[in-house]
């Protein structure tokens, strides 16, 4: 395995964005191999930008893995699903000429909470559009997914969909998707924190298939919740499964920026290593 950390690790959907190249040499100062690009810092979508960035993070010696996209397929107008879908597409296109292998995707959800905060109070769990039951909101992510890999063969990016709150809030709706999608170019980002109802079983339901993880860690607290994870044991889990890919660090705690990212490596770095695992 290997440690990066995610983009999204230093900046929280609060406070001013800074230029996606800070964030590289922030990664690299820390001492990480790699970075996931969240899509809020990419700048343009430019190819001489992209370029630009590729070469950037060459030059500091890291590797660009994985671009994290926000995307909702729990749309019941398909002209929405649609536009979600060319989205992705857009989005492979990116990660290809950054050199990522992975795109990170969301299942969506229905909406019908609308707050994130009051979200996170309900762990996760929202009910359906009237009318409309989880059956039909399963469809439409595997059409949807199912839509997007020819792109992503073509380009060799991988489509990773993470237990990322709506549909994937339970690792059982969540396998009722992965478990319809055949394809060499399709996974699961596995969250180390975002399933709050039973981790370590549901964990443990959807590491067969993982193609890159999510590690959280709170050092401060967390900004919405604190999970006491036990990564000896989550690293013993995805070594059983075979797991040898990127690890991304995505940093969730409230103690500044500048020592909760390297407290936070230091931790995981005794696991991707080869440390003790449970």
């Amino acid at each position: 395995m290997r440690l990066g950390v995610s983009t999204y690790s230093y900046w929280h959907f609060e406070g001013p964005r800074l230029p996606l190249r800070e964030y590289l040499r922030r990664a690299y100062e820390d001492g990480f191999a790699g970075v996931e690009v969240l899509v809020d810092h990419v700048e343009s979508r430019a190819r001489s930008y992209l370029k630009e960035v590729r070469r950037f993070a060459f030059e500091h010696g890291l590797e660009i893995y994985a671009v994290a996209l926000h995307n909702n397929f729990v749309r019941p107008d398909p002209a929405e699903r649609e536009a979600e879908v060319k989205r992705v597409v857009e989005w492979l296109n990116v990660a290809y000429e950054l050199g990522a292998d992975v795109v990170r995707v969301d299942s969506g959800r229905w909406g019908t909470v609308k707050s994130f905060d009051e979200l996170m109070a309900r762990r996760g769990v929202e009910p359906p559009l009237e009318g409309y039951s989880e059956d039909d909101a399963v469809e439409w992510v595997v059409d949807c997914l199912y839509r997007c890999l020819d792109a992503a063969e073509e380009l060799g990016v991988i489509v990773g969909l993470e237990n990322h709150w709506g549909l994937t809030t339970r690792a059982e709706t969540m396998l009722k998707i992965v478990r319809r999608v055949s394809s060499r170019w399709f996974g699961v980002v596995m969250d180390t924190g975002n399933f709050v109802h039973d981790t370590y079983s549901e964990l443990e339901a959807i590491a067969p298939y993982a193609v890159m993880v999510h590690a959280k860690t709170y050092f401060g607290g967390g900004v919405w919740y604190t999970l006491d994870l036990d990564y000896g044991r989550i690293f013993g889990m995805l070594r059983r499964h075979g797991f040898k890919g990127w690890v991304s660090l995505e940093y969730e705690g409230r103690e500044d920026y500048s020592s909760g990212v390297r407290k936070s490596r230091e931790l995981l770095m005794r696991y991707v290593g080869g440390g003790t695992c449970g």
